[in-house]
């Protein structure tokens, strides 16, 4: 009797995992090339973010805000941890603010420089950092926090 509620146990638990987890691929310059391919002939928006970046939450907050007024929005988003230690706090982010359900991508351990560069060579690191990214795939990147405005007319007024 024992090990069968120890199977239905087992069972029901990797139901609650699967139903409560959602995927966050690793980034690299392929995945990179991938996306930018997947959202050619489309506005779209890509969020890089830390997990110790407080303005970083505010910008999560903004976007959890928006998807509440339109559940699809173009938007990727990067954690820019290249730590393997913090894995939890980014997914545990990720869904306090609602956001698991967009596609998610993180740096694996020791490749920040290299997934900084690839992404924009000018960039240095600082945080939050969005890129508008224009139909025809032109890049327009920002460092510091968004404002609503901005993300609003970008993401909801799409042409």
């Amino acid at each position: 009797m024992s090990k069968k509620i120890l199977v239905i146990g087992v069972l029901l638990s990797c139901l609650f995992i699967s139903q409560n987890s959602f995927a966050l691929e690793p980034f690299n310059s392929n995945v990179f090339t991938q996306i930018k391919e997947e959202n050619l002939g489309k506005r779209w928006l890509l969020v890089l973010w830390s997990v110790d970046c407080p303005p970083c939450f505010k910008e999560l907050a903004l976007l959890q805000k928006l998807r509440s007024e339109k559940q699809l929005l173009p938007i990727v988003i990067i954690n820019v941890d290249d730590n393997d230690e913090v894995a939890g706090q980014r997914v545990e982010l990720l869904k306090r603010f609602q956001l698991n359900e967009l596609p998610n991508y993180y740096f694996q351990d020791g490749e920040g420089d290299k997934q900084r560069y690839n992404i924009d060579s000018q960039w240095y690191g600082e945080l939050p950092r969005s890129y508008f990214v224009e139909a025809n795939g032109t890049f327009h990147g920002k460092s510091g926090l968004m404002s609503e405005q901005v993300l609003t007319k970008w993401l909801l007024n799409q042409p």
